[in-house]
């Protein structure tokens, strides 16, 4: 899978496959602040090879940073 697939895969995706599309799976407004920012990362072609490391850099959690 490419990362493209994973990340569509893990967001779009999957809130479509529980029903909560309207509510989650993109940024878009209207829809619940759930996200992460990561630290500078070349690309998200990137993250796959990254494992181990933290690439986090701000989580999102309905709208509030935590």
């Amino acid at each position: 899978m490419a990362p493209e697939e994973a990340i569509n895969a893990a967001t779009l995706n999957g809130a479509y496959a529980m029903g909560i599309e309207k509510e989650y799976g993109s940024i878009t407004k209207g829809k619940k602040a759930n996200f992460i920012i990561t630290k500078p990362v070349p690309s998200y072609n990137y993250l796959p090879y990254s494992f181990g490391e933290n690439n986090i850099d701000t989580v999102v959690i309905n709208g509030h940073i935590v």
